[in-house]
């Protein structure tokens, strides 16, 4: 981009409606290429599924067999995201753990398919493995490493405000404001009207284009102005022990099922996670099924976790994207962990844009995606 676009870029106003990882790395980029950003949040920054999710730093290796584009975009972003927001990220590294003879089969489809999508692996034998992590259990068969990592959502969120709020034109944040209207003009969107939910004050936000990466409540926004998005609402649980209880991220060596994951971070562990598909936003308490669950899962991995308290469990919503016109999904496990950027003048509004799916590792790529988007429909509308 020229130093005249990015100055032609100040004179439009966009709203961005979605605090989380991707809202806030669009508010980040767009800032950066000149425009002027209002970001805007029912809660504060994180309040979704960015503040409650598990914190891995995907290297790709658990979607390497069934999903090889999304985990070699992961891989991608995994190494990017050192560079970019390194503050956020933990060393921890991963290890892929087979504990039967049936998951140390599956580690070499999982080698395999690792390396087609150019994530880099290490096979360990059980001895090498113990060696590294020693409260795994003593039925570990095979192990190998990928580039997992830990990742501060809350961190990434400071670091993508402070840039935004940092940049030639400063971005401005307006969180604990919720969405109650668009002002809609025929093929176009000219004005989001907020509700700041401390003073209950309305307020009427001018705009020349609309973003929506609100999440699991991008269907409500696009329901606001007359259209549909086939959204999927995955909630995932979670258990949170009081010790480490290893240092690399743990997977289990298999295709995706419930209680795969330990990461361990801050003196704690999270053990997850559950897939189960919801219909209402409001109930996603964890069970106690799937509580224990997860406690059973993890104790099959480390023993230890069988006779440790659990601190608490809490849950988190993916929010996954169908596409429209495909069998309802009868797991969530099937549905690609991918993202999509809707361009809505297909439906009639030329200045409104969603986007959906993805996952935080995925939210640079996610951003700089809808940014580019926004920088080419301008940049036809001046031809």
């Amino acid at each position: 981009m020229t130093a005249t676009d990015k100055n032609s870029n100040t004179q439009t106003r966009i709203i961005v409606i979605g605090g989380g990882a991707t809202g806030t790395g669009i508010a980040r980029d767009a800032a950066a290429r000149g425009y002027d950003v209002v970001l805007v949040d029912r809660g504060e920054l994180g309040s979704g599924t960015s503040g409650n999710f598990h914190g891995i730093l995907h290297s790709g290796g658990r979607y390497a067999v069934n999903d090889p584009q999304v985990a070699a975009e992961c891989y991608q972003e995994n190494q990017l995201l050192r560079q970019i927001v390194p503050s956020a990220i933990s060393e921890t590294g991963g290890l892929f753990v087979a504990l039967n003879d049936e998951e140390a089969a599956h580690s070499r489809i999982l080698i395999k398919a690792c390396e087609v999508a150019g994530i880099p692996v290490e096979l360990l034998n059980a001895e090498q493995a113990l060696r590294m992590e020693p409260q795994l259990s003593r039925d570990l068969k095979v192990a190998f490493t990928v580039p997992d990592g830990f990742v501060g959502g809350h961190e990434v969120l400071r670091l993508n405000r402070l840039a935004a709020v940092e940049a030639e034109v400063p971005a401005t944040f307006l969180t604990n404001h919720v969405v109650t209207g668009v002002t809609r003009t025929g093929g176009s969107l000219s004005a989001v009207t907020v509700r700041d939910t401390l003073s209950g004050v309305l307020q009427e936000i001018p705009c020349d284009y609309v973003i929506n990466a609100s999440g699991v409540w991008a269907g409500e926004i696009a329901d606001m102005v007359g259209l549909e998005l086939d959204m999927v609402y995955d909630k995932g649980t979670m258990l949170v022990y009081g010790n480490e209880y290893s240092k690399a991220v743990l997977n289990r060596c298999r295709p995706e099922a419930d209680g795969d994951l330990l990461a361990s971070h801050a003196g704690q562990s999270i053990m997850g996670t559950t897939s189960r598909i919801i219909t209402d936003l409001n109930d996603y308490e964890p069970t106690k099924e799937e509580i224990d669950l997860l406690e059973q899962e993890g104790a099959a991995m480390i023993p230890a976790l069988g006779e440790a308290e659990v601190l608490f469990a809490y849950a988190g919503v993916r929010p996954l994207f169908q596409e429209k016109g495909t069998a309802d999904a009868a797991s969530s496990r099937s549905i690609s962990r991918s993202f999509k950027v809707l361009d809505h003048a297909e439906q009639g509004i030329d200045n409104f844009i969603s986007i959906v799916g993805g996952k935080v590792t995925l939210y640079r790529r996610m951003a700089e995606a809808v940014v580019d988007l926004l920088d080419h429909k301008i940049k036809n509308q001046h031809q």
